[in-house]
Protein backbone atom coordinates (compact mmCIF):
# COMPACT_ATOMS: atom_id res chain seq x y z
CA UNK A 1 0.00 0.00 0.00
CA UNK A 2 1.37 3.64 -0.93
CA UNK A 3 0.47 6.26 1.05
CA UNK A 4 1.28 9.37 0.08
CA UNK A 5 0.91 12.82 2.23
CA UNK A 6 0.84 15.46 -0.68
CA UNK A 7 0.08 18.79 1.50
CA UNK A 8 3.63 20.03 1.60
CA UNK A 9 4.07 20.00 -2.04
CA UNK A 10 0.80 21.53 -2.87
CA UNK A 11 1.16 24.46 -0.30
CA UNK A 12 4.69 25.08 -2.46
CA UNK A 13 3.32 25.53 -5.65
CA UNK A 14 0.11 27.78 -3.78
CA UNK A 15 3.15 29.77 -2.46
CA UNK A 16 5.13 30.67 -5.65
CA UNK A 17 1.55 31.34 -7.15
CA UNK A 18 2.59 29.44 -10.07
CA UNK A 19 3.38 26.13 -11.14
CA UNK A 20 6.73 25.46 -12.86
CA UNK A 21 7.07 22.55 -15.30
CA UNK A 22 9.17 20.29 -12.59
CA UNK A 23 6.86 20.93 -9.71
CA UNK A 24 3.82 19.76 -12.15
CA UNK A 25 5.70 16.77 -13.72
CA UNK A 26 6.17 16.01 -9.57
CA UNK A 27 2.87 16.55 -8.80
CA UNK A 28 0.86 14.82 -11.54
CA UNK A 29 3.37 11.62 -10.89
CA UNK A 30 2.72 11.28 -7.41
CA UNK A 31 -0.70 12.14 -7.63
CA UNK A 32 -0.86 9.12 -10.19
CA UNK A 33 0.77 7.11 -7.38
CA UNK A 34 -1.50 7.92 -4.77
CA UNK A 35 -4.49 7.51 -7.26
CA UNK A 36 -3.79 3.59 -7.93
CA UNK A 37 -3.62 3.24 -3.95
CA UNK A 38 -7.13 5.14 -3.09
CA UNK A 39 -9.11 2.97 -6.27
CA UNK A 40 -7.61 -0.09 -5.11
CA UNK A 41 -10.94 -0.05 -2.71
CA UNK A 42 -14.26 -0.09 -4.65
CA UNK A 43 -16.29 3.18 -5.19
CA UNK A 44 -18.45 3.64 -2.07
CA UNK A 45 -21.58 5.86 -3.56
CA UNK A 46 -22.63 3.46 -6.84
CA UNK A 47 -26.09 3.56 -8.64
CA UNK A 48 -27.82 0.35 -9.16
CA UNK A 49 -27.97 1.29 -12.39
CA UNK A 50 -26.69 4.35 -14.66
CA UNK A 51 -28.26 6.84 -17.10
CA UNK A 52 -26.61 7.12 -20.06
CA UNK A 53 -23.04 6.84 -20.96
CA UNK A 54 -21.49 9.65 -23.24
CA UNK A 55 -17.80 10.24 -24.64
CA UNK A 56 -15.35 12.78 -23.28
CA UNK A 57 -14.07 15.16 -25.22
CA UNK A 58 -11.89 17.62 -22.48
CA UNK A 59 -12.09 18.61 -18.69
CA UNK A 60 -12.42 22.20 -18.28
CA UNK A 61 -11.96 22.42 -14.71
CA UNK A 62 -11.85 20.35 -11.49
CA UNK A 63 -15.42 19.72 -11.39
CA UNK A 64 -16.56 20.54 -15.03
CA UNK A 65 -16.16 18.24 -18.64
CA UNK A 66 -17.19 19.04 -21.96
CA UNK A 67 -18.79 16.18 -23.86
CA UNK A 68 -18.14 14.88 -27.89
CA UNK A 69 -21.98 16.06 -28.65
CA UNK A 70 -20.81 19.90 -26.83
CA UNK A 71 -22.64 19.48 -23.54
CA UNK A 72 -20.97 20.52 -20.30
CA UNK A 73 -21.21 18.37 -17.26
CA UNK A 74 -21.30 19.67 -13.90
CA UNK A 75 -19.83 16.87 -11.19
CA UNK A 76 -23.21 17.05 -8.76
CA UNK A 77 -22.25 17.26 -4.69
CA UNK A 78 -18.68 18.56 -5.62
CA UNK A 79 -16.78 21.99 -5.42
CA UNK A 80 -13.21 22.05 -7.13
CA UNK A 81 -11.60 25.69 -6.50
CA UNK A 82 -12.16 28.23 -8.89
CA UNK A 83 -9.76 28.89 -11.96
CA UNK A 84 -9.98 32.70 -12.74
CA UNK A 85 -9.11 31.98 -16.90
CA UNK A 86 -8.22 35.66 -17.88
CA UNK A 87 -6.33 36.06 -14.71
CA UNK A 88 -4.84 32.93 -13.43
CA UNK A 89 -2.98 34.41 -10.94
CA UNK A 90 -6.29 35.45 -8.91
CA UNK A 91 -6.97 31.65 -9.26
CA UNK A 92 -8.29 29.90 -6.18
CA UNK A 93 -5.53 27.59 -4.57
CA UNK A 94 -5.26 24.04 -5.97
CA UNK A 95 -7.72 25.19 -8.72
CA UNK A 96 -5.29 24.51 -10.91
CA UNK A 97 -4.45 21.07 -9.36
CA UNK A 98 -7.71 19.63 -9.60
CA UNK A 99 -7.82 20.43 -13.44
CA UNK A 100 -4.67 19.22 -14.29
CA UNK A 101 -5.72 15.72 -11.90
CA UNK A 102 -8.32 15.32 -13.95
CA UNK A 103 -6.94 15.85 -17.39
CA UNK A 104 -4.13 13.03 -16.25
CA UNK A 105 -6.85 10.67 -14.46
CA UNK A 106 -9.36 10.85 -18.10
CA UNK A 107 -8.90 10.89 -21.35
CA UNK A 108 -10.35 12.33 -24.67
CA UNK A 109 -12.56 10.11 -25.99
CA UNK A 110 -12.96 8.18 -23.19
CA UNK A 111 -16.23 6.39 -21.90
CA UNK A 112 -18.00 7.68 -19.05
CA UNK A 113 -21.24 6.25 -17.62
CA UNK A 114 -23.74 9.35 -15.95
CA UNK A 115 -26.18 9.09 -12.98
CA UNK A 116 -28.96 11.91 -12.68
CA UNK A 117 -30.23 12.81 -9.42
CA UNK A 118 -34.12 14.95 -9.63
CA UNK A 119 -32.66 18.31 -11.27
CA UNK A 120 -30.40 16.71 -14.41
CA UNK A 121 -29.94 20.70 -15.27
CA UNK A 122 -28.52 23.41 -13.74
CA UNK A 123 -29.21 26.80 -14.75
CA UNK A 124 -25.88 27.79 -16.92
CA UNK A 125 -27.61 24.63 -18.77
CA UNK A 126 -24.99 22.05 -17.96
CA UNK A 127 -25.92 18.66 -17.62
CA UNK A 128 -25.87 17.65 -13.52
CA UNK A 129 -24.56 13.96 -13.16
CA UNK A 130 -22.66 11.60 -11.05
CA UNK A 131 -19.68 10.30 -13.29
CA UNK A 132 -18.53 7.17 -13.51
CA UNK A 133 -15.40 5.14 -15.29
CA UNK A 134 -16.40 1.88 -17.64
CA UNK A 135 -14.52 0.33 -14.68
CA UNK A 136 -16.73 1.60 -11.93
CA UNK A 137 -14.46 4.76 -10.26
CA UNK A 138 -16.57 7.45 -9.22
CA UNK A 139 -14.58 11.28 -10.30
CA UNK A 140 -16.45 12.36 -7.20
CA UNK A 141 -15.18 10.43 -4.77
CA UNK A 142 -11.94 9.70 -6.43
CA UNK A 143 -11.26 13.95 -6.08
CA UNK A 144 -12.84 14.62 -2.65
CA UNK A 145 -10.62 11.30 -1.24
CA UNK A 146 -7.36 13.23 -2.83
CA UNK A 147 -8.17 16.83 -1.54
CA UNK A 148 -8.97 18.24 -5.01
CA UNK A 149 -12.93 19.03 -3.76
CA UNK A 150 -15.22 19.56 -1.28
CA UNK A 151 -18.74 18.51 -0.97
CA UNK A 152 -21.36 20.86 -1.43
CA UNK A 153 -25.21 20.07 -2.28
CA UNK A 154 -27.07 22.20 -4.65
CA UNK A 155 -30.58 21.01 -4.86
CA UNK A 156 -29.58 17.19 -5.60
CA UNK A 157 -28.68 15.59 -2.70
CA UNK A 158 -28.47 11.33 -3.64
CA UNK A 159 -25.12 10.82 -2.06
CA UNK A 160 -24.71 13.53 0.11
CA UNK A 161 -23.81 11.35 3.46
CA UNK A 162 -21.79 9.07 1.23
CA UNK A 163 -19.58 11.97 -0.23
CA UNK A 164 -19.62 13.55 3.07
CA UNK A 165 -18.00 10.82 4.36
CA UNK A 166 -15.14 10.53 2.16
CA UNK A 167 -14.76 13.98 2.41
CA UNK A 168 -14.19 13.35 5.98
CA UNK A 169 -11.52 11.30 6.16
CA UNK A 170 -9.67 13.35 3.60
CA UNK A 171 -9.94 16.58 6.10
CA UNK A 172 -8.70 14.67 8.61
CA UNK A 173 -5.67 13.68 7.21
CA UNK A 174 -5.18 16.91 5.54
CA UNK A 175 -4.96 15.92 2.10
CA UNK A 176 -4.31 18.15 -0.70
CA UNK A 177 -6.81 21.67 -0.35
CA UNK A 178 -7.12 20.72 3.33
CA UNK A 179 -3.75 21.51 4.42
CA UNK A 180 -4.45 25.14 3.42
CA UNK A 181 -5.48 27.65 5.65
CA UNK A 182 -8.23 29.33 3.02
CA UNK A 183 -10.34 26.21 3.37
CA UNK A 184 -10.30 25.27 7.13
CA UNK A 185 -12.77 25.84 9.17
CA UNK A 186 -12.50 28.77 11.03
CA UNK A 187 -13.33 29.81 14.43
CA UNK A 188 -15.99 32.60 14.76
CA UNK A 189 -12.93 34.85 16.39
CA UNK A 190 -11.45 34.66 13.41
CA UNK A 191 -14.17 36.01 10.74
CA UNK A 192 -13.69 39.79 9.36
CA UNK A 193 -15.24 41.52 7.07
CA UNK A 194 -14.30 39.75 4.23
CA UNK A 195 -16.13 36.80 5.06
CA UNK A 196 -19.36 38.68 4.39
CA UNK A 197 -21.93 37.08 2.24
CA UNK A 198 -19.67 34.71 1.48
CA UNK A 199 -19.50 30.32 1.81
CA UNK A 200 -17.33 29.79 4.28
CA UNK A 201 -17.05 27.28 7.15
CA UNK A 202 -16.93 27.95 10.95
CA UNK A 203 -16.08 25.47 13.92
CA UNK A 204 -17.20 25.69 17.25
CA UNK A 205 -19.09 24.10 20.38
CA UNK A 206 -22.79 24.19 20.75
CA UNK A 207 -23.37 26.27 24.04
CA UNK A 208 -27.11 26.69 23.61
CA UNK A 209 -30.49 26.84 21.04
CA UNK A 210 -32.80 28.90 20.71
CA UNK A 211 -36.43 29.29 19.07
CA UNK A 212 -36.88 32.24 17.56
CA UNK A 213 -39.21 33.81 14.67
CA UNK A 214 -39.66 30.86 11.64
CA UNK A 215 -35.99 29.78 12.99
CA UNK A 216 -34.53 27.09 15.49
CA UNK A 217 -31.19 28.78 16.37
CA UNK A 218 -27.44 26.74 17.24
CA UNK A 219 -25.67 28.74 19.18
CA UNK A 220 -21.86 27.95 18.98
CA UNK A 221 -19.55 29.59 21.60
CA UNK A 222 -21.61 31.27 22.71
CA UNK A 223 -21.88 33.94 19.62
CA UNK A 224 -22.39 32.25 16.10
CA UNK A 225 -25.63 31.59 15.27
CA UNK A 226 -26.71 28.65 13.23
CA UNK A 227 -30.52 29.15 12.00
CA UNK A 228 -32.48 26.07 10.60
CA UNK A 229 -36.16 27.18 9.30
CA UNK A 230 -38.72 25.32 10.79
CA UNK A 231 -40.36 24.05 7.26
CA UNK A 232 -36.73 22.35 7.17
CA UNK A 233 -36.29 21.15 10.75
CA UNK A 234 -37.49 17.56 9.37
CA UNK A 235 -34.52 16.88 7.38
CA UNK A 236 -32.07 17.81 10.41
CA UNK A 237 -33.98 14.90 12.59
CA UNK A 238 -30.99 12.98 12.87
CA UNK A 239 -28.50 15.84 14.35
CA UNK A 240 -31.09 17.35 16.52
CA UNK A 241 -31.66 14.12 18.01
CA UNK A 242 -28.03 13.85 19.44
CA UNK A 243 -27.45 15.57 22.62
CA UNK A 244 -25.53 17.98 20.66
CA UNK A 245 -24.64 20.81 23.78
CA UNK A 246 -20.95 20.81 24.11
CA UNK A 247 -20.81 18.98 20.99
CA UNK A 248 -17.72 20.25 18.55
CA UNK A 249 -19.11 21.19 15.14
CA UNK A 250 -18.06 22.82 11.71
CA UNK A 251 -21.11 25.00 10.24
CA UNK A 252 -21.03 26.02 6.42
CA UNK A 253 -22.75 28.24 4.26
CA UNK A 254 -23.45 31.98 3.39
CA UNK A 255 -22.03 34.34 6.36
CA UNK A 256 -23.92 37.29 7.18
CA UNK A 257 -23.44 39.70 10.40
CA UNK A 258 -26.88 40.96 11.88
CA UNK A 259 -27.73 42.01 15.40
CA UNK A 260 -24.26 42.24 16.53
CA UNK A 261 -23.63 38.39 15.34
CA UNK A 262 -22.54 36.48 13.16
CA UNK A 263 -25.01 33.77 11.36
CA UNK A 264 -25.97 31.93 8.99
CA UNK A 265 -28.59 29.60 7.31
CA UNK A 266 -28.77 25.83 7.09
CA UNK A 267 -31.53 24.69 5.08
CA UNK A 268 -29.76 20.73 4.18
CA UNK A 269 -28.00 18.88 6.78
CA UNK A 270 -24.94 18.68 5.09
CA UNK A 271 -24.68 21.99 6.04
CA UNK A 272 -23.64 20.55 9.40
CA UNK A 273 -20.98 17.96 10.43
CA UNK A 274 -20.16 16.56 13.58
Amino acid sequence: MIHLRLSPIFHRVQTQRRMAPISLFVFITLQSLYIQDTLASESLCVPQSFDEQVELEYVNDGDTLTLKDGRLVRLIGIDSPEIDFQSPELSQPYSQEARHFLQKYLQPDQKLNLFFDRKKLDPFGRTLAYVYTETGDHLQEVLLRTGLAKTRVYQNDYFWECLNEVELKARDENLGLWSHPDYRARSVDKLTGDDLNRWGEVRGVVTGFERKGQHLWLILDNKFYIGIPREDSSKFSNILNLKLLETSVIARGSLYYSYKKWQLIASHPSQISL
